[in-house]
């Protein structure tokens, strides 16, 4: 099974980002999924889709486009609020991957 590759958004692409991938990586790895998160600011999205592969976009500050990838606002589950729904949402998108 190779790893999930995530893009993690924040509004600088540097500390809630960083927190937000440590998180997403803790929750999946307990799950028994491996892990390999890269960091960006909104403006580098579209910079990191075209030259990555990546299985979802979890962000903190808005992306304008999916980039026909799954997208989960993960506001919410950076600062500790509804983090069950977004585990469930998170594992359901997931679970849907071709690993």
């Amino acid at each position: 099974m190779r790893p999930i590759q995530i893009l993690s958004v924040c509004g600088s692409g540097t500390v809630s980002s960083a927190m937000l991938s440590s998180k997403l990586t803790d929750v999946l790895e307990e799950n028994g999924y491996e892990v390999e998160a890269t960091e960006v600011a909104p403006g580098g999205v579209a910079v990191a889709v075209q030259s990555g592969h990546y299985d979802l976009i979890a962000y903190t500050s808005p992306v304008e486009d999916s980039y026909g990838l799954p997208l989960l606002n993960a506001t919410g589950f950076l600062v500790g609020i509804n983090e069950d729904e977004f585990i469930e949402e998170l594992m359901d998108v997931v679970g849907k991957l071709k690993l």
